[in-house]
């Protein structure tokens, strides 16, 4: 009996060990390791709801392809209720699913529950809000392109770059860091051949080197006959290699024609071989790319000192992987800026020889934007199609590879009804097409129940029906041939709504963990140094006092712009002034430690309140009056 209880307390221990790592992994958004810990502790105690709810929303955000909605729903009415940025993490979870309209009324609900949240996941939760109102906005326009994900093995759970395909677009290179044979050159030149609807498996062209992911990135022009590639070692160097039609060549350095072009890695050359683009950043910016062009001289076989292309097609932010189209007169480059919805969006410019200027640029538009980053788009104006790259929710691993295509679409239409037959309004649908995974489309039945949206043709499409946040409907349709142009669907459903929401209940409790009062998601605005009670009549602190303030110091030192109100507190023995005296020398005390150990003096503001606030009852010692002697930490907004 004595050994199971002594083993039941270390387990215990344990886990309480474990809960406190994971929390500080998880507040920092460090979720990988958050979500290690918690699978850790499930392992030990696999009734632990907290760790199995956070574990849910770990995956949520690193995995939304694999995690349910319902899996984090579940949690609404249970460990939800306990958390009050639940609805906050409810609302990450349906944007990386690109459910925008949940995600904003999620970060609103946030917003209204009337708990203490700090100004900083405030500001943070409006912005979510507004970026996923224009997210919505942004993929209700869907232009007529389909998005085809290459699929394996071409694409993997690795990082895709610089697709070039050839040979009618039945050969490909591209780079991949899939080999872990150089960790500090992760990335290698693949070759592979399409035959029918197969690709080959991939094969490395060693005799191309080994490239770091900043400068992975190669091009092909002349007819597909020389293919450039940059080396980032010393000052930079581009290379060329030619083909026989049978293997490329081994690459030569073009240093000395192009020195004084001061080439970076993602550059872009036509197809004449005398204009080069590339994306440059000022000298000691860490922000701020914007695209260079350089040209060559005939008679010198030099390239010209690079110029800015055009001072519209800037922003305070990053514009990069520029690519020109055959013309001359179209270019596609990727920014951060110019009302990006995700990280990079690719947009376009037309150049006007009259005027001898670039028009301002235009989005691409969804789906060939998403919210993550698009990059690397080439455009096949013959066909056109093109590829590009995207790190979108549908990718298998960081970046992968997509190819683009005039669509051909049919109307699919009809009505969805509840159980008894009736029009089951308001419900979200969304279609998820089978051989089109970049592509997502989404609609909501009017008021009787009625839903039409456009889909690819001959294509299995995978419908999820949503109705008050709950899946409540699953199938596969088959869509016909373009020539049919309209298709009849209609779907039954079950429409049970579930119980309504009650945030009455969401814990909010007086004090915040120490180390937590740092950080966006701390629970309350004030934290308790804990074992710092004064004996009556005393603010000196002892050795063990200033050992207790090491856990405040580190906060201070890791957060640099929080600044904090250091509140002493006494119990009710003596005069009032006196006791308001002694609490304003133990913040002092406090205080004074902090700026000692180098904390300027404007983050720490002492106050004394005297026995004003108890926190505990002043009619005893014991628990009672040692408590009231005390400091709090208030977080100043």
């Amino acid at each position: 009996m004595v050994l199971t209880l002594f083993v039941s307390m270390a387990f215990g221990q344990d886990v309480e060990k474990l809960e406190k790592k994971a929390q500080k992994y998880f507040y920092a958004e460090e979720l990988v390791e958050a979500a290690q810990v918690y699978e850790e502790i499930l392992g030990i105690d696999s009734q632990n709801k907290m760790a199995a709810y956070r574990l849910i929303i770990c995956r949520a955000l690193l995995n939304p392809r694999s995690t349910s909605m319902e899996d984090l729903l579940q949690y609404k009415s249970t460990q939800g209720k306990r958390d009050k940025f639940y609805y906050y993490w409810l609302g990450r979870a349906y944007f990386h699913q690109n459910q925008f309209k949940k995600a904003a009324e999620s970060w609103n609900k946030f917003l209204t529950l009337d708990k203490y949240k700090s100004s900083v996941i405030i500001a943070e939760a409006k912005f979510f809000i507004d970026w996923a109102e224009r997210a919505e906005v942004h993929h209700s326009f869907s232009k007529n392109y389909e998005i085809d994900q290459l699929p394996e093995p071409i694409n993997s759970t690795s990082t895709e770059y610089s697709p070039v395909f050839f040979s009618e677009l039945n050969e490909l290179l591209f780079l991949s860091d899939r080999s872990d044979e150089n960790e500090s050159k992760p990335f290698n030149v693949y070759h592979s051949i399409r035959t029918g609807t197969q690709w080959s498996t991939p094969s490395i062209l060693s005799y191309f080197g080994s490239f770091d992911e900043a400068n992975a990135n190669i091009e092909v022009v002349n007819k597909s006959s020389k293919l450039y590639l940059y080396q980032g070692e010393k000052k930079g160097s581009l290379f060329v290699s030619h083909s026989d039609n049978s293997k490329w060549s081994k690459p030569v350095s073009l240093s000395r024609e192009v020195s004084s072009s001061k080439l970076e890695s993602h550059f872009f050359i036509n197809e004449q071989e005398n204009i080069m683009l590339f994306a440059h950043r000022k000298k000691g910016k860490t922000a701020d790319l914007d695209i260079f062009v350089s040209r060559l001289d005939p008679s010198s076989n030099h390239w010209s000192k690079p110029a800015l292309l055009s001072t519209d097609l800037t922003t305070d932010l990053d514009e990069d992987y520029p690519y020109l189209s055959t013309d001359g007169k179209t270019l596609y480059f990727s920014s951060k800026g110019f009302g990006s919805i995700g990280g990079y969006d690719v947009f376009k410019s037309e150049f006007n020889a009259e005027i001898n200027a670039w028009s301002a640029p235009v989005s691409l538009g969804y789906p060939t934007n998403s919210i993550g980053h698009d990059i690397q788009f080439k455009m096949d104006a013959p066909r056109n199609s093109g590829y590009f790259v995207s790190d979108r929710l549908s990718s298998y691993g960081s970046f992968d590879i997509y190819f683009f295509h005039e669509s051909n679409k049919i109307l699919l239409t009809g009505q969805i009804v509840d159980a008894a037959g009736l029009p089951a309004d308001h419900a979200e649908i969304h279609f998820y097409p089978s051989r089109r995974s970049g592509l997502e489309l989404k609609t909501m039945t009017d008021e009787n129940g009625n839903y039409e949206v456009k889909v690819g043709s001959e294509d299995n499409i995978n419908v999820e029906i949503l109705f008050h946040d709950h899946l409540v409907h699953k199938e596969s349709v088959q869509t016909p041939r373009a020539e049919q142009k309209v298709m009849k669907k209609n779907f039954a459903i079950s429409t049970e709504k579930g119980q309504a929401d009650d945030s009455s209940d969401y814990y909010d409790p007086t004090y915040t963990d120490l180390e937590n009062i740092g950080s966006k998601f701390r629970l309350s605005n004030k934290a308790l140094l804990s074992n710092i009670y004064f004996d009556f009549d005393e603010f000196k602190l002892d050795e063990e006092d200033r050992a207790q303030l090491k856990p405040l110091l580190a906060v201070m030192k890791e957060n640099k712009e929080l600044r904090v109100e250091i509140a002493g507190h006494t119990d009710n023995i003596g005069d009032g002034k006196a006791n308001l005296r002694i609490s304003i020398l133990r913040a002092k005390a406090v205080a004074n430690y902090l700026i000692g150990k180098g904390i300027a003096s404007s983050r720490v503001e002492p106050r004394g309140y005297g026995y004003a606030i108890p926190m505990a009852t002043n009619d005893q010692e014991k628990e009672g009056r040692e408590f009231n002697r005390r400091i709090e930490v208030l977080v100043l907004e």
